[in-house]
């Protein structure tokens, strides 16, 4: 046999006070707001995660064209101190190659010392200083000869040297009584001589 089915009866609630009908009121009212609460909430924290990605997305950017820049400035200041440096080994490359350039006058270098036409011209000088007035070749030339510099050399040399010091015209060798005596027995040779 089956047993009737009873039906819950409905109870009577107690009469609620305006408070306490204003409190569940508002209960009610959070619970169906909750979802639309919690809903805002979530959209509020993704919009937050968003955001925060977005920051270091741009603060990861911006780090990286930082370092970017500072690469470059780094190779540029090591670019420029090379060329810096390449710069003063030049200058001072240059510096040494004119302080080693021997002087110019009238428009004749003069050669370097120890070369040959750097004894021409030691022997030249030594020469003018001894007569005390410009040497002549042929006085200079018996010391070259014994060097073994070519003859053509020392005409060469002679001549610059003259341009050099700017002596110009016909130099003579110096008087002594000997090539004096000697010239004089040649004068009464070709006098004496017949014709």
């Amino acid at each position: 046999m089956a047993k009737p089915q009873t039906t819950p009866t409905a109870q009577t609630a107690p009469a609620m006070t305006d408070e306490q009908l204003a409190q569940a009121q508002a209960q009610a009212a959070a619970a169906a707001a909750d979802p639309a609460a919690e809903a805002a909430a979530k959209a509020e924290q993704a919009a937050a995660k968003k955001k925060a990605a977005e920051e270091k997305k741009a603060a990861d950017k911006a780090a990286r064209e930082e370092k970017k820049a500072a690469d470059k400035a780094a190779r540029e200041a090591k670019k420029a101190e090379a060329k810096a440096k390449k710069d003063a080994e030049a200058a001072a490359k240059k510096a040494a190659k004119d302080a080693a350039k021997q002087p110019e006058q009238n428009g004749i270098r003069r050669p370097k010392p120890g070369t040959d036409c750097g004894k021409l011209w030691e022997i030249f000088d030594s020469a003018s200083a001894a007569k005390g007035a410009p040497a002549a070749i042929s006085e200079c030339k018996p010391k070259a000869d014994a060097m073994g510099i070519n003859e053509a050399t020392c005409r060469t040399q002679y001549a610059r040297w003259r341009k050099f010091h700017g002596v110009e015209g016909r130099v003579s060798a110096a008087v002594t009584p000997e090539s004096t005596a000697a010239a004089s027995t040649a004068a009464e040779a070709n006098a004496q001589a017949p014709q």
